[in-house]
């Protein structure tokens, strides 16, 4: 993959979300709707054995985490789909982030297959529903596509954020201090134990539940969750976000973060916090997965979109959607 890859198609892929799920000024184009935590991260002694990395050498890390609903309506009720974007904040001034979902799998596996499946999607008028014959059509020849959306209609929503587990759809290499290469899918695992519900459940409460349910348990008590990496063996798909490994890989767990308090864009001195997932630091690197090369672009889009970019200069806290 070259660099410019990570912007093939962005502005397209932007423009097709939002003929299919709407269009809200001010917003993310997807997980729109979005509450922001601080807490700190440190990783255990066995996480060197296979990376590098500066925020896992076993030192506590401050952290910022982005709880999220799915989707791209703000005002939509929570549905089985939730995310967890985690910025680690580096002595040197540098950020890196992790990005994980509730779900194990991406729609697509390629740029193009995204855009096909956005496109086939599209409503037939302006505003009207989802064009749900072109969907099946696409389907009906993309059968990898329809697995991933069989997969996410039969899991359970969360009852809470800090009873999910979550899962970065793609693959990375890392790197320990002797250049030993080791490839790892990525897993919040709750220590508070994972437990769901039935998605009917949250069409029948308020549209901030889990969000609510979040801060009210930090009053009382920190959230933490355990950094488990599912190892990759020769043979497993690397740049596939639509494809598992098989199970019974080795998982190890590398570290824990504690979830502390709620905080904001203001606190964070960042009105964007654009959670980039190929915003890495030397002992992790992105695979060709040509969905995570992509992300930068359509990210990058998005946060222009909504905040004005350099044109709109406007103080701290005053973009919608943040």
């Amino acid at each position: 993959m070259t660099q410019n890859s990570q912007y093939r198609h962005a502005e397209t892929i932007i423009d097709r979300i939002h003929g299919v799920l709407g269009h809200f000024p001010g917003y993310r184009t997807l997980h729109a709707d979005g509450r922001l935590y601080k807490g700190t991260f440190k990783a255990y002694e066995q996480a060197r054995r296979f990376t590098r990395a500066a925020h896992l050498q076993g030192q506590e890390v401050p952290v910022s985490v982005r709880f999220s609903k799915g989707g791209g309506n703000p005002h939509a009720f929570f549905n089985a789909t939730v995310g967890m974007a985690t910025r680690f904040y580096l002595d040197d001034g540098r950020v890196t982030h992790l990005v994980m979902l509730s779900q194990k799998l991406f729609f697509a596996s390629t740029i193009e297959q995204f855009v096909g499946l956005v496109t086939s999607a599209q409503p037939l008028e302006p505003g009207g529903p989802v064009n749900k014959a072109g969907l099946d059509a696409f389907l009906a020849v993309n059968p990898n596509v329809l697995n991933v959306f069989r997969m996410r209609a039969a899991a359970l929503a969360p009852v809470s954020f800090g009873n999910t587990e979550f899962h970065a759809v793609h693959a990375f290499r890392y790197l320990n201090a002797s250049d030993e290469v080791t490839h790892v899918r990525c897993h919040w695992v709750p220590l508070d134990d994972v437990k769901g519900q039935a998605p009917e459940v949250l069409t029948h409460q308020s549209v901030d539940v889990l969000f609510g349910e979040m801060n009210e348990r930090l009053k009382t008590a920190p959230v933490s969750f355990e950094l488990e990496l599912e190892i990759g063996e020769p043979g497993d798909p690397l740049n596939d976000a639509t494809a598992l490994w098989p199970e019974g890989r080795q998982r190890v767990r590398i570290g824990r973060l504690t979830v502390t308090a709620p905080t904001s864009e203001d606190e964070l001195g960042d009105r964007l916090m654009n959670h980039d997932p190929t915003m890495l630091v030397d002992g992790i690197e992105a695979t060709d997965d040509p969905i995570l090369q992509i992300r930068r672009g359509v990210y990058e889009m998005s946060a222009a979109q909504r905040s004005g970019g350099w044109k709109d200069l406007a103080p701290a806290g005053s973009q919608a959607g943040e």
